[in-house]
């Protein structure tokens, strides 16, 4: 079973739409298109495992902008990387404060693209393993100790269980993003800057990364042989 999100690329424009898939899906993701907002809209509610939305800002009829509130609204889990025009700075803020996760201006380069694509990806990822962690302990590790000294019932206060949630939901994000970053450095055997190149981050910051989990990145490189 593929469990890659569906990337769905909204165009008017059929020479952008058929240049985005081929690039996607040499580069191993699932695509689906639609040539409108409208269009766009219908293939949100019926494409099973949809994760991203790639969509262009200015299109006949309801616009990107439009689109991308709709979708946030009622899909709120979904990624979306809105495409402006050049110099369209305001619309791309626009896009960001209702819910868009990036922005790349037209004409874009589409190397720049795929790692947005592949970053949205990752992090949509990301979030519903986090979610799934989250789910399966509150199914399966209930609080060993439900009141205080005193009798109070700490699972009844709501700020209590917010508290909770988000102290679970940070410890299993650390622990996942610790065991993404020790896997793709062990495909590359240390090397950070593919390590970096495939998780879709600058090296710089990968590196920080590395430091904040203290990973040294040297551990996984190929052991010299004593001459």
């Amino acid at each position: 079973m593929n469990t890659e999100p569906v990337v769905l690329i909204v165009d008017d424009e059929e020479t952008i739409r058929k240049l985005l898939k081929a690039r996607f899906e040499r580069d191993g993701f699932r695509v689906v298109t639609a040539s409108s907002a409208e269009e766009a809209q219908k293939m949100v509610d019926s494409t099973p495992d949809l994760g991203v939305i790639v969509t262009d800002i200015r299109m006949p009829g309801k616009d990107g902008l439009t689109l991308t509130a709709e979708v946030k609204e009622s899909h709120k889990h979904l990624k979306i990387i809105v495409m402006t025009g050049h110099g369209e700075k305001s619309t791309a803020i626009r896009a960001l404060r209702i819910g868009a996760s990036d922005y790349l201006e037209k004409p874009f380069d589409i190397e720049e693209m795929t790692h947005a694509v592949t970053r949205t990806v990752n992090e949509y990822k990301l979030e519903m393993r986090n979610e799934e962690i989250l789910a399966t302990a509150k199914v399966s590790t209930p609080p060993a100790v439900t009141a205080t000294p005193d009798g109070q019932d700490i699972w009844g206060d709501s700020d209590s269980l917010t508290s909770s949630y988000t102290v679970l939901k940070k410890k299993w994000s650390e622990a996942f993003e610790k065991e993404y970053l020790t896997s793709v450095l062990e495909r590359h055997h240390g090397n950070v800057t593919a390590a970096a190149k495939e998780a879709a981050v600058d090296r710089s910051n990968f590196l920080r990364l590395l430091r904040r989990h203290h990973i040294d990145a040297a551990v996984f490189r190929p052991q010299k042989k004593a001459s």
